[in-house]
Formats: C-alpha cells, structure tokens, sequence
C-alpha cells in the first residue's frame, strides 16, 4: 500500500521523467509542432523526433547484435524504459510509462518558449501540448490474440485511470487510446501495449462525427449509435458478438474489410465514465472479437482505438464512445488518399459471415 510520502516521491519522479524528455528534445531542436492546413483547417502534428523511435521486430537482419545474440526487449520488466513506469499506474499485469518520443509534450511552459512559430504569421501552428502515454503489458510472450480477459480488464481500468488523469489536465481537450498491431498497422515495437495520446486539439474525424451525431439527433430525437445497435440487432446480418452490455458489428459503411465496431448497449458519452463490472463485460467481448479476427484470418496486423467524447464536454445525449477495430489488409490506393472516399474490397455482411464461421 503505498504511503502519501510514497505518491509524493512517484509524482516527483514521473516530473523529473517528464521534464528530462523534454529537454532531451529541445537540445535536439524537436519539440512537436501543431500545424493547421489553411484550406481546410485540418491540423496535423510534426514530431522529427518520433522518427528515431526504436524497432525491435524480429527481421533477422536487423534484430541481432554483431555478437549474433537477441537485443533486449525495450518494454520488458527491468528495462531502462521500465525504471521510468508511473508508479501510481502500475498492476501486476500493467504499467504505463510516459513515451519517450512524445507526440505531445506534457510541459506547456517549454513548449510555449521554444517551439518555431511560422514568423510571417501566413500559418497557423502552435505547441503539441498534452501528454502521450505507453501503456504496456508486462508478460512479453502474449499478443492482443492471446490477451486473456484479465488483461483486457486491466488494460482498460488503465485506461480509464489516465483519461480520468489528462481530464484534470488543463492543456488536454482529447484523450484517445490505440493499439497497434504489427508493422503495416504502424507498431515499432514487438512487445504488446497501448497508447494515448492526450491532446490539445479535438481530432477532425472526430469533429465530423459529432456533428454528424447532432444532426441526427436533431432529426430523430435520439442517439444515432443506440439507433444503431437496434437496427442491427434486428438486420441480424453483421452481428460478430453479444454480451449483456454490448454489441459487436462489423459497419455498415466500413473503410476496412472486416472492420468491426464495438459499442455499449446502454448510453454514454465517455469511456471513464464506465465502472468495473462495465469494463470487464467490454474486457469478454473483446477477446470475442479478437479471437474470431485471428482464427479466421490468421491474426493480421490491425488498429484499434477508442473514440471518446471531447474531455472538457459534459454527457451528450446524441455522442456515444465506442470501440473501432480495422484489420490492415489492404492498402489506400491514390484514389483514397486524394479523395477520402474509400474502396472496400470485401463487403461487411460477408466479413461477419467469414468472422462467424
């Protein structure tokens, strides 16, 4: 049990981390930079730093020391990342590090100083401010296909106690989770674990689904993802599972094959609102959902990641978070990156049927 001296002394070792990043970085001239696109207003972040992230996948060329031997794990218990865990956030199961390439930088006040405003004042940037968490499971030998429901349990419970952190940030106006699943899915790292991003911007994606939310709540007086599950449930054609507490489909409109969507049956604006009995029932129809995606198509790489009401906003009544799950079997042509209008090669009904085989 720890002690207040104990969480005195975690807090000010996860400081002295924090601040040790960031001033690693100012030396090199790489603190991450917010950018606004001035035609449409798009933001986007640069981070040179992240590009000197490590990769550790087991390519025979490049994960053996001259020697011949395996390079140790950068994620495992007892190593240099490991000594930098916040002590207040670590389980048996789980511990979370602040990211050591940060996308956003936690310490406004450096930022603030040191970042390159634009000097004709043509753009518009500003200071990659929030946090930018690891959450790391410890045992190196499992995959988000053998995850039991205990770690997904302790993965979200994690999850809910930082976003519940980075709300009482004042720089932080969006928490988002991810996890990310192979190479083509954009992990550099073997060993499983998360991340969120806390951020002091509202991603536009997520702008344009809320908006898209209250538009359809001010047609139909109700929320379009509850509206959603029923129709589904009724359509029966793209159910992939079912608990008490929630509802697994692949989408209608997916920009993935086999992208499947998990939400909560009951209504609710924001992920950390939810309780544990909620979270473990979330916990058993993820590994559900994880086990039929890697029986039946041979674990592929993929993303998942939360999408959450902005932190600063109250309950809404037409914004529903959910789990978006989108395997990377394919790969954006021009079309799809000059348009944003997406080709999907496998429709969802089919996908649900080969998932539920």
């Amino acid at each position: 049990m720890l002690t207040n001296n104990s969480h005195c002394v975690a807090e000010h070792t996860h400081c002295a981390v924090i601040l040790y990043v960031i001033k690693q970085a100012l030396r090199r001239g790489r603190v991450p930079q917010l950018r606004q696109n001035i035609i449409t207003g798009e933001w986007v972040v640069i981070t040179p730093e992240r590009s000197q992230r490590p990769h550790d996948f087991k390519i025979p060329s490049s994960h053996k020391n001259e020697s011949g031997t395996e390079k140790p794990c950068v994620f495992c218990v007892g190593s240099p990342a490991y000594q930098t865990r916040i002590h207040t956030y670590e389980s048996n199961i789980i511990y979370v590090i602040p990211n050591k390439y940060p996308a956003f930088v936690e310490n406004p006040e450096y930022c603030s100083m040191r970042s390159k405003i634009d000097p004709s004042g043509f753009y518009t940037t500003m200071p990659s401010v929030g946090g930018h968490d690891v959450v790391i499971v410890k045992d190196h030998d499992c995959d988000i296909y053998s995850f039991s429901t205990g770690i997904w349990t302790e993965l979200f419970l994690m999850t809910k106690r930082r976003y519940e952190h980075w709300r009482e940030n004042r720089t932080c106006d969006y928490s988002m989770m991810i996890y990310n699943h192979g190479v083509p899915a954009g992990a550099s790292i073997d060993h499983p674990h998360a991340q969120i991003f806390a951020s002091n911007i509202i991603p536009s994606y997520i702008i344009k689904e809320i908006k898209g939310s209250k538009k359809y709540y001010n047609s139909h007086k109700s929320c379009v993802y509850c509206d959603l599950i029923v129709y589904e449930q009724k359509q029966k054609v793209r159910i992939v599972a079912e608990n008490d507490l929630f509802f697994a489909c692949t989408f209608y409109a997916a920009r993935f094959p086999y992208e499947v969507w998990v939400l909560p049956k009951h209504h609710q604006s924001h992920f950390d609102s939810e309780g544990q009995r909620t979270l473990i029932e979330l916990a058993q129809i993820m590994h559900v959902v994880f086990e039929k995606i890697g029986k039946t198509l041979n674990n592929p790489p993929l993303n998942f990641y939360i999408h959450d009401s902005p932190t600063r906003d109250g309950e809404k009544n037409y914004y529903h978070w959910h789990i978006e799950i989108t395997p990377r079997l394919s790969h954006y042509g021009g079309y799809e990156i000059g348009s944003e209008v997406v080709i999907d090669v496998q429709s969802p009904e089919n996908a649900a049927e080969y998932l539920n085989s």
